[in-house]
């Protein structure tokens, strides 16, 4: 009974030793999609903007306008006057910079419609209710507002009102 005993313990152990050297990695798992950023970092805070370029956090300076990537918001040691900003923060310079619209104008506001056409920016004149295109620096709008004259408002591709939107559907 003895020797039954320790070879039943002995296979036991050799068992064990058996488990713990199958589950040894030697490399490492791959983490799952949705607990990486775009750049590849765990729980990082990464994002990718409207043009596919994956952008880390700042540290923005806000006496020198000084914009800095940081890898991490745990770790970072901020310098006097920085703060953090958000990837997509409005102050970014480099968000969306790499983007032109379907009239090919950086940052501006024209967008393709539901029948593969390129739809921009109007003045719409509400007393005549004549539409002009914006042509000036091709279809941007910043400026516009200034120039409009009393009666008149622009109107963006994706309005409700634009008479333009998906009219070449067939």
């Amino acid at each position: 009974m003895k020797t039954k005993t320790q070879t039943t313990l002995l296979v036991s152990i050799f068992a064990l030793a058996l488990i713990f050297t199958a589950c040894k990695k030697d490399t490492p798992t791959p983490l799952p999609a949705e607990l990486l950023d775009c750049m590849g970092v765990e729980n990082g805070t990464a994002i990718s903007d409207d043009c596919d370029d994956c952008h880390k956090w700042t540290a923005y300076n806000y006496v020198t306008h000084a914009v800095r990537e940081v890898n991490d918001t745990i770790t970072e040691v901020l310098a006097e006057n920085e703060m953090f900003a958000s990837p997509n923060n409005p102050m970014n310079p480099l968000w969306n910079a790499s983007c032109t619209d379907c009239m090919e104008v950086l940052n501006g506001v024209a967008v393709i419609d539901s029948c593969g056409d390129c739809q921009g920016a109007y003045v719409y004149n509400m007393v005549t209710h004549d539409p002009s295109e914006i042509v000036m620096l091709g279809g941007d709008t910043n400026g516009i507002s200034a120039t409009l004259l009393p009666g008149q408002v622009i109107i963006l591709p994706e309005d409700a009102g634009n008479p333009y939107w998906n009219s070449g559907c067939k």
